[in-house]
Parts: structure tokens; sequence; C-alpha cells
């Protein structure tokens, strides 16, 4: 299939063009221009003049979506979180486990791997991220406790043997055998994180000395500074603002960090060292209600404090444990996470649309292929209107999501 998407503004998202024109050609993009590139004979011409086009956004810590989770261990359930984040724009993303027992996160890898296979519709499942058990107690979150271990206590090369689909692993490195294990990862390629974590400054330099090149939802679940007797310890936090090896990623709904933290890790860490993720769990897409995570109760709702910084107002919906002690990730999809970050953080829309797509592709390792419009990357889009909704999603050329709305996309 041959295809050129004309007259909108194209993000690519290192310069702006517009009006620009895309060509598509297969899975490729061919081409990346003004209107000079109008030369293209005999491409069918899809016009859209007021929208905006952008490589598909790349989301590397997904749970689930459209009421199911990764954890289901079925391509039923794969394929409904595809395609409730191809409405979002998503068209790479991460299917991310939970903390439970290694029989039951190694059923679902086996899952994943065989997904991957299948090509499932919508978002291109590109792996798996291991997010547990390997946590520690104090920072555990929304992770279900009872099923907590230490590195020391499993064989980790075993689970990975045989499995090709796991691109990340986030884990606690200060505790019993996670400096090994994280020199286990970068032997074998796979990116190491720092996640849900108590580690002192010291330990952090320690990690990343031993592989670990990433941290796992900055501010959340992870040590800050603490005071002993006359003397404070830096902790995860500020070893990640502190250490430019180190990149991060935020979920930036609106709920998790007020604008004024969005604005603090962009200014410190810049868009080239975070990327944005929706830690998305099953009732993205769904609304408020009682749902499970894990094992724990937990309720979708827009109810926030009377005195945070920006209030989202009604329909802007978080996920929290059933005491309202903590979030449980998030409901939003990613297109939601680029209106926030324009919206309500400052931030412009071009380096908004870099943290979703260039920067997550450049810390993952995809970026010979994602994350970028330019000649010979794959024909990954999304066309989105100035409200930030999704118009069109293209995966590797093909057309995975329409809004069936809006009678002028005909494609």
């Amino acid at each position: 299939m041959a295809f050129s998407l004309v007259g909108g503004t194209v993000l690519t998202p290192l310069r702006t063009i517009s009006p620009g024109i895309v060509v598509v050609e297969g899975d490729r993009i061919v081409a990346v221009g003004n209107e000079n590139l109008k030369t293209y004979k005999g491409l069918r011409e899809v016009d859209i003049s007021g929208l905006y086009v952008s490589p598909g956004f790349i989301d590397i810590h997904v749970h689930g979506g459209g009421g199911h989770d990764v954890m289901e261990c079925s391509l039923d359930a794969l394929a409904a979180i595809a395609q409730t984040h191809a409405k979002g724009g998503t068209t790479t993303w991460l299917g991310t486990t939970l903390t439970a027992p290694i029989d039951q996160i190694r059923e679902a890898l086996r899952c994943i791997e065989r997904a991957m296979e299948e090509e499932l519709d919508g978002a291109r499942l590109l792996g798996a991220h291991i997010e547990g058990p390997y946590f520690h107690p104090a920072q555990a979150g929304a992770q279900n406790p009872a099923y907590l271990k230490r590195p020391i206590e499993d064989n980790l090369t075993e689970l990975l043997e045989g499995l090709s689909c796991v691109k990340r692993v986030s884990a606690a490195p200060e505790l019993p055998g996670g400096l090994e294990l994280g020199t286990e990862l970068r032997r074998r390629g796979i990116l190491a994180s720092i996640g849900h974590s108590n580690a002192t400054y010291q330990e952090v330099v320690k990690a990343v000395e031993a592989g670990y090149s990433h941290v796992t939802h900055i501010y959340s679940g992870m040590s800050t500074v603490q005071r002993v007797n006359a003397y404070r310890f830096a902790g995860v936090l500020e070893a990640a603002f502190l250490l430019d090896d180190l990149t991060t990623e935020m979920i930036a709904d609106g709920h998790h960090l007020p604008p004024s933290l969005l604005r603090l890790v962009i200014k410190v860490k810049g868009t080239d060292r975070v990327c944005a993720v929706t830690d998305a769990i099953a009732a993205a897409g769904l609304g408020p209600g009682k749902y499970q995570v894990g094992g724990l109760d937990v309720i979708v709702e827009d109810v926030m404090p009377e005195e945070y910084e920006l209030p989202l107002g009604r329909g802007n919906y978080v996920a929290k444990l059933a005491d309202r002690s903590a979030f449980a990730g998030s409901v939003a999809t990613m297109n939601q996470l680029v209106k926030n970050l324009v919206q309500s953080a400052d931030v412009s829309l071009s380096q908004a649309i870099k943290m979703v797509t260039w920067t997550p592709a450049r810390i993952l390792g995809i970026s010979g292929e994602r994350g970028l419009l330019a000649p010979g990357m794959k024909a990954d889009l999304v066309v989105f209107d100035r409200d930030f909704d999704v118009r069109m999603t293209f995966v590797e050329g093909k057309l995975v999501y329409r809004d069936t709305e809006k009678k002028e996309l005909e494609h």
C-alpha cells in the first residue's frame, strides 16, 4: 500500500513542517517534506489539513486497557489492550507484568511471546516489561506485597531462557542479588530500570555501574532524602536528577504529578532523558468504577483535593487503591498525556511529542526504526486534532484505528 498524508502540520518531532507531507510505501516512510513532495504522482492522498501528524506514540509501561490486563495471559486480552491504546495514538508498547508468583509471570511472558508472533491488530506489542516482584517492601505502592521477593531468591536467568520478548525489567538494586541482576540484564541487552526502590544515592551509583540505566515512574515508588540523626541521605529521586547516565519516565496523567513537578523533571533532565508513560491498567478506556489490580482492590474516580495545583475537572479519572492511600496506575491513553504536558505543564507541542516518540525509542534502543518521521523509518503514524483527539493511527503503514465520526478522513 502506498499513500501520502498531505496538508497537515508534520511534527517529526525534531522539526515542524507546515503544511507538510508524509509519503508511505508498504511499511516504511519514503519521504517527509513540504508541498514540493507532491511530485509523488499516482499515490492516494489523504487530506489532513488542519490536523497534526507525528510518529506513533511509544509507551514503554502498559499493564492493560479496555477491561483487560497483561496478567490474564490471553491473546484476546492482549489484542484488546492493543486496540484500546491504538485509539490513543499508541503504535508501540511493552506489555508490563505485575508482582505475582513467578509461574504466573512466566505464563504472561510466554503469552506475550506468542502474541508478538501473531501480530495482533492495534498497537504493535514490541515485548515485555517485567515490573516486580524484586521490589523493596517500603516502596511497594500498588504492587501486591504478598509476592515480593529478593533477586537472590530466584534465578531470573531461568525465567529469561528461551524468551526473546523481555525488553525491560524494573527492580530494586539494593536488594540482595540486585546488582548481579543488573549485570545480567546488561549482558543480555535488556533495559535494567530502578523501580520501587529504597536505595540511597550511593547504592544507585553502584547500580548504574552494574548495568541499570533507567528509573521507573519518577516520584512514584522511590526513596528521597532521609534524615538519620543529623545527616541527610539522598535517595533514588535525587540520584535520578543528578546522574546524567540515568534516563527516567513520568506518568503525566495530571494526577500522579502536579504541573510544578512535571516542569521540574523536564527542567532538570531535559526532554532527551525523560519520556512519558501511561502505566495504564485494565480500566483504561472504561471510566469510573471498582476494579482489581494484582489481587488488590482499586477504585477509579475523578475526585481530587480542592487545593491541588491545577484541578483537572470532571471526567479526568485515575486509579487508586481502595483506601485511597496511593495511586494504582493510570487509566490514561498517550494522547491524554500529550494534552496534559502541553496545556498544564507549559511544554511545547513538539517537545511533548518528542517525549512520547523519539525519547522512548532511544531509551528502549529502537530508534533505528521507530520514533521519528524520516525516510526509512517504520510507517508508525498518528494523526490528531487541536483537541488532541486521535483521528487515525497507522502501524507499519496499516490503518489500525480511524475515528469513524469524522467522515472527512476516508482512507
